[in-house]
């Protein structure tokens, strides 16, 4: 097959990574004005909501088509269950996100706002140590992966870190960037068929 069919993932994590700079953007400017509730559109929230969601689906479906690539180009297996778990999270950790800066947005009491931080402690934290380790494991693929596999894994296991201080989130979230950037190369690239092997 002379196609690629993972070249549409990763494109989609390309786009991802790009649209994360924007987004950190528009959330500071939601946390500006959620204080005072003046001269933004009401149609701002809705659009960042819109595209976080956005972002979030394309790489998360570039994540889940990383796991096929392994699985099919080079029969590793060892990641499976992590890649599952930890989409499991992002789509937790998303939803609980973007719900707390649309209500913080509309002057949500104080309780409720450290209710939405409380929960992203409880899933981020967690979802930040399972990042550095699927980023371990992942050094166990014998490919190189035309020489990004250690700079990918790297990458993840760095922002995971920093998603696990919790402190250190937004810095995680731009290394996290340049990783789907990353992912997007390597999908990208026609990795070898592995065939298989009768004995």
């Amino acid at each position: 097959m002379s196609d690629n069919e993972f070249a549409r993932a990763g494109w989609m994590a390309i786009a991802g990574a790009i649209m994360t700079l924007p987004l950190m953007g528009m959330g500071l400017v939601l946390d500006i004005v959620s204080k005072k509730l003046h001269g933004l559109h009401p149609l701002f929230p809705i659009l960042y909501v819109g595209l976080g969601i956005a972002q979030a689906a394309l790489i998360i479906y570039a994540f889940y088509r990383f796991k096929v690539y392994l699985n099919e180009r080079h029969e590793f297996h060892r990641t499976d269950i992590l890649i599952i778990i930890i989409i499991a999270g992002a789509i937790t950790i998303t939803t609980i996100g973007l719900s707390g800066k649309f209500v913080s947005y509309l002057g949500a009491p104080t309780p409720v706002l450290l209710a939405f931080i409380a929960a992203l402690v409880v899933v981020g934290i967690p979802l930040g140590i399972l990042s550095v380790i699927f980023g371990i494991k992942l050094l166990e693929l014998q490919d190189d992966l035309n020489g990004l596999l250690k700079p990918y894994a790297f990458l993840n296991i760095a922002a995971g870190i920093c998603f696990a201080t919790f402190i250190l989130a937004p810095l995680g979230f731009l290394i996290d960037a340049v990783g789907n950037l990353m992912l997007g190369l390597i999908l990208l690239k026609k990795g070898p068929i592995v065939q298989p092997e009768f004995v």
